[in-house]
């Protein structure tokens, strides 16, 4: 676990480097997730992410409790330019301490330890405009990141000067510097345009809704994305887009799965359809499985 900052009241943000670092750490009151997807196991998730040497997640911790935390995970390929993209993929701060910024300091940390262009897709319009405020901005025909193929992405390009910080807010240099080290260790991409099978579509939600503002020199032409299909917004909750969870377990018996409904991704499987078969998985591995619906094939499995 690695210390990034903190408050003088206690709370503090850290990136989490190894599962077992969860069993000093106790979950905090979420609603976004476990309504609109039934995760109820948010450290099993978390656990299974941080097997991935592509995610990066940073929590908020107060006490030893969890209330608030970010997942960005690095995109197979570079930029155009050779830097490295990296993707928000999901942002979500408790309710018991919403609209306090606590959500706009989860995402600055996140941009400052993930060095690279950032993208994220909003699920709605509240999303967009919340992320529309941090920075992002929709790419144009100059955007280092060929997004011509993932209609409602928002980009933010490496470098971004922010102009405030919260004054209380106590950066550690160190950590930070620890950080980025760690993550760029981890990278061994190739060059070109992004990889289509680093997408899958899962909402999110932050409930933060604090604008800051920046400079940067990208010229961002304006589109308008599309929303992401079964995502819905619930208040002012912000809703991103997070990756599927690779530890689907053995094949699941027919007995053990009921069917909920159709859920449409965000990118097609490696049959080229988009639709899949959402199913609700009881037994000793209980969660949600996604199948395609052209192919039979498991797009992902959702911890439950």
């Amino acid at each position: 676990m690695i210390e990034l900052a903190y408050y003088d009241n206690g709370l503090s943000f850290s990136k989490l480097e190894y599962p077992y670092e969860l069993d000093k750490l106790k979950i905090g009151k979420f609603e976004y997730f476990n309504k609109h997807l039934g995760m109820s196991d948010y450290m099993g998730n978390f656990s299974s992410w941080l097997k991935r040497p592509s995610v990066t997640l940073i929590v908020g911790i107060n006490d030893i409790t969890i209330v608030g935390w970010v997942m960005t995970e690095r995109w197979k390929q570079n930029a155009k330019d050779g830097r490295p993209i990296y993707v928000l993929r999901a942002i979500e701060v408790s309710p018991a301490i919403a609209r306090k910024g606590i959500g706009k300091v989860l995402f600055l940390l996140s941009f400052k330890a993930c060095i690279g262009h950032m993208l994220t897709k909003p699920v709605n319009s509240v999303a967009k405009a919340f992320f529309l405020s941090l920075g992002f901005q929709e790419p144009g025909k100059n955007c280092p990141v060929d997004l011509s193929s993932y209609p409602g992405y928002l980009f933010l390009p490496e470098g971004y000067v922010f102009n405030t910080m919260p004054d209380e807010l106590n950066l550690s240099k160190d950590g930070i510097s620890e950080c980025q080290k760690d993550i760029s260790n981890k990278d061994v991409p190739q060059p070109g345009s992004v990889s289509s099978s680093a997408q899958n579509d899962v909402a999110v939600s932050a409930k933060q809704t604090v604008p800051i503002k920046g400079n940067v020199q990208y010229n961002a032409a304006k589109t308008v994305p599309k929303t992401e299909t079964g995502a819905q917004n619930v208040g002012s909750q912000v809703c991103t887009s997070v990756p599927e969870t690779k530890d689907t377990p053995d094949p699941v018996a027919l007995k053990n799965r009921e069917f909920l409904k159709e859920h449409k991704m965000m990118s097609q499987c490696a049959c080229g359809e988009y639709m899949t078969h959402k199913y609700v998985i009881s037994g000793k591995s209980p969660g949600y499985l996604f199948i395609c619906a052209a192919c039979g094939k498991e797009r992902y499995f959702l911890k439950g």
